[in-house]
């Protein structure tokens, strides 16, 4: 396999093939959305963990902190299961959309894969500000 720049070719699927430079610039557009949804979702997440770890007087702790307490709270049903399952969807979102960016890369269209580290590197700038990761 080797890289090329065509902006002829097929993104994903045998169906979805790009013929004209409206197409093009739609799948450009496309790719470049999926890697903001992407940076959004994962600071979105990130988020939810740090509220997730906030103890009941407010104070930033961590999850297994040296006498267990937060993690025999989790056992108990002291972290609302909630908050738990919506960090677990958002989980599967964000590796959902990293996936399909993988798939779009591994496509070999230079193209793509510019559009692809857009996409994330616009969507670090715009929703990573102050996460840790």
């Amino acid at each position: 396999m080797y890289f090329y720049t065509s902006k002829k070719g097929t993104l994903l699927f045998k169906s979805w093939e790009i013929d004209s430079d409206m197409e093009f610039w739609f799948a450009i557009g496309g790719i470049i959305l999926i890697g903001l949804l992407y940076e959004m979702v994962k600071s979105f997440r990130s988020c939810l963990i740090v509220e997730a770890r906030r103890g009941t007087d407010g104070e930033n702790k961590p999850i297994l902190d040296p006498d267990h307490r937060r993690l025999r709270e989790y056992f108990d049903g002291g972290v609302d299961c909630l908050q738990h399952f919506l960090c677990t969807l958002f989980y599967a979102l964000e590796w959902t959309l990293f996936f399909l960016l993988i798939l779009v890369v591994i496509g070999y269209n230079v193209w793509n894969l510019v559009a692809a580290l857009t996409g994330v590197t616009l969507g670090y700038l715009v929703f990573g500000r102050g996460r840790s990761t």
